[in-house]
């Protein structure tokens, strides 16, 4: 594997047109920064390293797995610790793109992000999707890198209105024990379970083995996680055939199936009758 090239200053933060750029940092034990204001919201992820981010009146000081939020208009500076050279991700947001509610620039505050271990794998994913879509270029470049950044911005101020203490940018990694986190996992299932891919990614996704997940999963939902998962796109696809004049595929891909059959085979062994059953059922109100 290649090693990633280090640098001994900050990367030229120059925005494309569409207003998002992410930048991969590898820091060499030389590297320096001089003071950077910028007029757009900077989210500065750790890969690895420790280190300290500086406003001209805070100090924020980081270490692998953080997220840190830089508002514009705000001088800022990044060093490493003596002994541990950075690797980050830079996310960059021209303000533009706030446009439809530009109140939401005032919530993202400068400071770091109370975090766990399953919003911080969240993020360090969609910035490892981001960053190869801005290399793959492309007639979707531009819209696949706003959606993303915007859900990177949804993550942090869901984080933020639900940490401990509200809206607190001085606190560190909340500490929670496993149940804490599981809880915090099955509430987010509720409208991420389309995202779902295998119980494995799962368990890894929030830091646990298959073994504890698979535990604490059960001890709080009753179910497996499978059976859950299903459970709650099958509710979905209901609401769906009930409310919506989407066709039956669009109602089974919308859900997270992959393939057809498999989502009319699930559905039947919930409902005990076929989508287009249902619908029917529920359009003449039988």
């Amino acid at each position: 594997m290649t090693k990633p090239a280090l640098t001994d200053h900050a990367l030229d933060e120059n925005l494309p047109s569409w207003g998002v750029l992410v930048l991969e940092s590898h820091h060499s034990p030389e590297f320096t920064m001089e003071w950077r204001e910028h007029e757009f919201v900077k989210l500065v992820y750790v890969l690895r390293g420790r280190g300290v981010v500086e406003s001209k009146d805070r100090v924020v000081h980081f270490e692998e797995g953080d997220l840190i939020v830089v508002p514009p208009r705000v001088a800022n500076r990044i060093a490493d610790a003596p002994d541990a050279a950075s690797s980050l991700y830079v996310c960059c947001i021209n303000q533009h793109l706030f446009d439809f509610d530009p109140s939401l620039v005032g919530y993202l505050r400068w400071g770091l992000v109370p975090s766990n271990s399953h919003l911080s794998n969240r993020v360090a994913s969609q910035l490892r999707r981001m960053r190869h879509h801005q290399a793959a270029g492309g007639r979707t470049v531009a819209i696949s890198l706003v959606g993303a950044a915007m859900r990177l911005v949804e993550w942090i101020l869901q984080q933020r209105e639900s940490a401990p203490g509200g809206d607190s940018s001085d606190q560190r990694h909340v500490s929670r024990d496993d149940r804490e986190v599981m809880a915090d996992y099955v509430a987010r299932l509720a409208t991420d379970f389309y995202e779902a891919t295998t119980i494995d990614a799962a368990a890894e996704s929030i830091g646990l083995s298959r073994r504890a997940f698979t535990k604490l999963f059960q001890e709080q939902t009753g179910s497996t996680w499978l059976v859950h998962v299903r459970k709650l796109a099958i509710n979905h696809a209901k609401h769906q055939l009930a409310q919506t004049n989407l066709s039956i595929a669009a109602v089974a891909f919308e859900c997270g199936f992959n393939d057809l059959s498999t989502f009319y085979r699930q559905f039947k062994s919930q409902v005990d009758v076929s989508p287009m059953a249902y619908r029917k059922s529920i359009s003449s109100g039988s």
